[in-house]
């Protein structure tokens, strides 16, 4: 995601990108994605670490929609400056291009703020400003291909606000992600925000339960640190909490 915000007196750019940051598109072997490498040793049940992305992802397939819901965490203002995103996307991890939307909580300046917004990589960011979120909302989000190359994206706040845009995408489509993650301020991973734990749940791949599995997790590393810890898949096998590392996270009820 690519936009500008006000830090330390300062305008930098912030961008939600593809696993590893600046990292080459990772072409991983069956069961390791991003980084290409295993999370060995890490808290929590994983199949890959990355330096920025959190979460769960499906690969090895053609997927032309993905859905899920998950509760906006509610960010620690008190601290250092901090930035955060959930989302779920298609593409990314075998291919550079990206579709995505999600929403925006950080902590800088004068407190915590809350946004949400679409991209589709390399394109910068759209913040989608008619649509308002708090801490604690539900928020309903959706990605389907219409015709061709073309793709619908659909995101919804409990609170009642709804937000639909068309758009074309050419990527291939070989993996589908539900994630948290930490942005790049001037091509550097950011310094993550401390948020309250992140719920996804009902997702969908392809209009299916994707029978999530906990080799399909991955956790975000900073330096040599645990921050971003997924939990098991919930018993539908359809959602999972995203929390602080290195404690592993209990998951949702179905």
């Amino acid at each position: 995601m690519l936009r500008r915000l006000a830090l330390a007196l300062a305008l930098v750019a912030v961008r939600f990108a593809a696993p590893g940051g600046p990292l080459p598109v990772a072409q991983p072997p069956a069961g390791s994605v991003v980084d290409g490498q295993r999370a060995a040793g890490a808290a929590g049940p994983a199949g890959w670490y990355s330096s920025n992305w959190a979460g769960y992802i499906v690969d090895g397939g053609r997927y032309t929609g993905v859905a899920g819901e998950w509760t906006v965490p509610r960010v620690d203002a008190t601290g250092f400056p901090g930035f955060s995103a959930a989302w779920i996307g298609i593409g990314g991890v075998n291919e550079a291009a990206l579709i995505q939307v999600g929403t925006e909580q950080d902590a800088a300046g004068a407190g915590a703020s809350y946004s949400a917004w679409w991209e589709i990589l390399p394109a910068p960011a759209v913040r989608i400003r008619s649509l308002a979120v708090r801490p604690g909302d539900t928020i309903r989000a959706a990605i389907s291909r219409v015709a061709g190359g073309r793709w619908r994206i659909t995101i919804s706040d409990s609170r009642g606000g709804r937000y639909t845009t068309t758009r074309a995408w050419r990527g291939s489509g070989t993996s589908a992600e539900w994630i948290e993650e930490a942005p790049q301020v001037n091509g550097r991973p950011a310094p993550l925000a401390a948020t309250s734990a992140v719920r996804f749940d009902l997702a969908t791949a392809n209009g299916r339960n994707p029978r999530l599995v906990a080799s399909q997790a991955g956790i975000l590393v900073e330096g040599d640190a645990v921050a971003l810890v997924p939990s098991a898949p919930d018993s539908g096998r359809d959602g999972f909490v995203i929390s602080a590392g290195p404690a592993l996270a209990l998951p949702p009820s179905p």
